[in-house]
């Protein structure tokens, strides 16, 4: 190998990317990673931060729960999803809130595993983005 050969080898090793240019030494991209990727693409806005859900019985008890007098009971709903995820109570809850925990509290009793990726793959994203 002559020179200029091992130089550009040298190079190209050393050189810094981002973290989708990095060379994957450890095997297949795992799962946490693939969610790390989306977070930084919804970061970009390469990817959408919201999601839509059809289901009509679901959306006729938010409505109601969000209706004027139904507070207490919205207030309650919230707050039984936080005690399931072992959160601190809120003060206040929107349709979308209860979307949310309800959606965190599924998946942490069905599919916990997942969960515990999506939770490291948070971390992971914030210790990047220091």
């Amino acid at each position: 190998m002559t020179d200029d050969a091992e130089l550009e080898e040298l190079k190209a090793a050393t050189q810094r990317g981002d973290r989708n240019d990095e060379v994957d030494t450890e095997g297949p991209t795992t799962f946490t990673d693939e969610i790390v990727d989306a977070l930084e693409a919804i970061e970009q806005g390469e990817l959408g931060k919201t999601i839509a859900v059809r289901d009509q019985p679901i959306a006729a008890l938010l409505a109601t729960l969000d209706a004027d007098g139904n507070e207490d009971r919205m207030q309650s709903v919230g707050q039984a999803l936080e005690d399931e995820l072992g959160r601190e109570h809120s003060e206040a809850f929107d349709r979308s809130e209860i979307v949310r925990l309800a959606l965190r509290v599924g998946l942490q009793a069905a599919a916990e595993e997942t969960m515990v990726d999506l939770n490291d793959a948070v971390g992971e994203h914030a210790r990047q983005n220091l």
